[in-house]
């Protein structure tokens, strides 16, 4: 299993999506935005989708260079046509028009449709976090790519449906960061699994008569198993916040729902930011909610647990451990080798 350091491997990556023709300040943004994935630990939104990214290129599902329009839009909102550019970067732009909206008003909504795979969702909540808001993202998958069958069902028939959810503390270096699918798991967790050879964990998946699985071929496989929603028994739940996104990222935009013979997967893009300044004095809000951070992760604890851990600890944590070193998979690094051979970028020399 190869072992890289952040930089090199993103110089590499960089390097692949230019040899592609991407635009090259495109081309970093969409390298480090990868890279930081594997950084977090979400292995699943890292260089596990450089080969998907290099093909979508070839094969135009991505439109390089094409411009992101605003069709629409007030004082608080934005409607925002992607074109079918890289998920990343319109991502990113969109948030930044919402950023802009809610320093004037206090609130800024924007949605995108024609948007490609976004990546890791939480990177759009950090970045409102980075300006001093509150940040939530949601995408759905541009009514295509259906991966999750609803509670009693045996189809797919919604996406992974993610959230995040980026919230201030008094503390910048430890926000609160929530970035979770409504299911169980996202898809991209069952690749690892499938590239690790490992099996998948209880719960996650079932087959296409909707009996339990944990081989990841059996939920590629024909008839395809599906992801169930989060919750365990109460995965209710979770189909119910993936409907919620449906109506916010989906329908809310010209994207659309999840539906049957989907034209094309893509996400579906949702995102809001709260400029706090509206709404109470500098450091309040702040205090209160790191108070109650402080207080849901004091003792006493359970038998057996030290520490209550909270979202973004995970990220962070991850973050300090590979600080100096990515590890890569076998399947993984043969992809992206692959992905790399195939427009012309040597191997590196490990």
């Amino acid at each position: 299993m190869p072992a890289l350091a952040p930089d090199q491997l993103r110089a590499y990556v960089t390097r692949i999506f230019e040899a592609a023709h991407v635009p090259a300040d495109d081309a970093a943004a969409v390298a480090a935005h990868l890279v930081e994935a594997n950084q977090y630990g979400h292995d699943s939104h890292g260089v596990i989708r450089v080969e998907r990214y290099v093909s979508d290129i070839a094969d135009g599902t991505v439109r390089l260079g094409a411009p992101i329009v605003v069709d629409r839009e007030s004082e608080t909102t934005a409607v925002v046509d992607g074109g079918w550019n890289f998920g990343p970067v319109i991502a990113h732009r969109c948030t930044e028009i919402a950023i802009a909206k809610a320093r004037a008003t206090g609130v800024g909504i924007v949605v995108s449709h024609q948007c490609g795979h976004v990546g890791r969702l939480g990177a759009y909540a950090e970045q409102a976090l980075e300006a001093g808001m509150i940040g939530i993202a949601m995408v759905n998958n541009h009514g295509g790519s259906l991966v999750m069958s609803p509670p009693g069902g045996v189809q797919r028939r919604l996406s992974p449906n993610p959230i995040a959810v980026g919230i201030p503390t008094q503390d910048p270096d430890a926000p609160f960061l929530l970035d979770m699918t409504t299911s169980v798991v996202a898809e991209g967790k069952i690749r690892v699994a499938r590239n690790a050879k490992k099996p998948l964990g209880e719960g996650w998946a079932v087959d296409g008569a909707g009996n339990p699985t944990t081989d990841a071929e059996v939920y590629y496989g024909t008839p395809s198993g599906s992801i169930l929603p989060m919750g365990g028994e109460s995965n209710y739940k979770g189909f119910g916040l993936a409907m919620m996104v449906e109506a916010l990222a989906g329908a809310l935009s010209p994207a659309g729902t999840s539906r049957a013979n989907g034209r094309r997967g893509g996400n579906g893009l949702f995102v809001m930011a709260i400029d706090i300044s509206h709404f109470r004095e500098p450091g309040e809000f702040e205090a209160s909610f790191g108070g109650l951070v402080e207080w849901v992760q004091s003792p006493p604890f359970a038998p057996g647990v030290s520490h209550i851990t909270v979202p973004g600890e995970p990220e962070r944590n991850a973050r300090q451990a590979r600080a100096t070193e990515i590890p890569i998979d076998d399947e993984t690094w043969r992809q992206l080798t692959g992905a790399a051979a195939s427009v012309g970028v040597p191997p590196l020399e490990l």
